[in-house]
């Protein structure tokens, strides 16, 4: 089963240019040893504006931990939490139930992600909510409960799709509120909350 990790980094301001360069190396680390993508990116909104985002897509818990065994002795890990001015605040296992259009798109400069709850995992109407998005702006996504994390109370989910502008994140919004697709979805899932990522990486 497909896992997606979200880790959330505070940094001080003097020390960005530092912090994208040691996630950037991060993202090489990871690559190397067993994830199958990294995203990196500053959350745009929220009560968590300026802070940075890591995604990483993983096949399985074995590589997950492999990758976190190789970053934990990674020097520039050392290095970056060492200066006090880089550290970890949040993060959160999502296991992936199902996947929509091209998650990886190089094209990719936004993502979103919504958090909500429910009493079971929606597939269907979240299928056809998905599927709205990805004809009307949306490049593809991914969808799953939250499983490890402040949030892993068994009735959190978390969808999360990349975009290539902001343009197109409303052109896609506007497109599933306009058919019924988001009314017909807010039935059986309660929206929490919704933050917008701006990728650097």
């Amino acid at each position: 089963m497909p896992y997606t990790v979200l880790t959330m980094f505070k940094t001080a301001a003097d020390y960005r240019d530092d912090a994208i360069s040691a996630l950037k190396q991060m993202k090489e680390i990871s690559l190397a040893n067993g994830s199958q993508g990294v995203r990196i990116g500053m959350m745009q909104s929220g009560s968590n504006v300026g802070n940075f985002v890591a995604i990483q897509f993983y096949e399985n818990m074995g590589k997950m931990e492999a990758v976190y065994d190789a970053l934990h002795e990674a020097p520039i890990v050392k290095e970056a939490q060492g200066s006090g001015k880089f550290s970890v605040v949040r993060r959160g296992v999502m296991k992936v139930l199902t996947s929509f259009g091209v998650a990886s798109a190089d094209d990719a400069k936004y993502v979103t992600l919504t958090f909500g709850t429910a009493d079971d995992p929606a597939i269907e109407p979240i299928t056809k909510f998905a599927n709205v998005l990805t004809k009307n702006g949306a490049l593809g996504g991914r969808y799953g409960p939250i499983t490890i994390g402040d949030y892993a109370n068994g009735k959190t989910y978390l969808f999360g799709a990349t975009y290539p502008s902001t343009s197109a994140i409303e052109s896609a919004y506007d497109a599933v509120a306009a058919d019924g697709t988001a009314e017909e979805l807010y039935k059986q899932v309660s929206v929490q909350r919704r933050q917008v990522i701006r990728l650097i990486g």
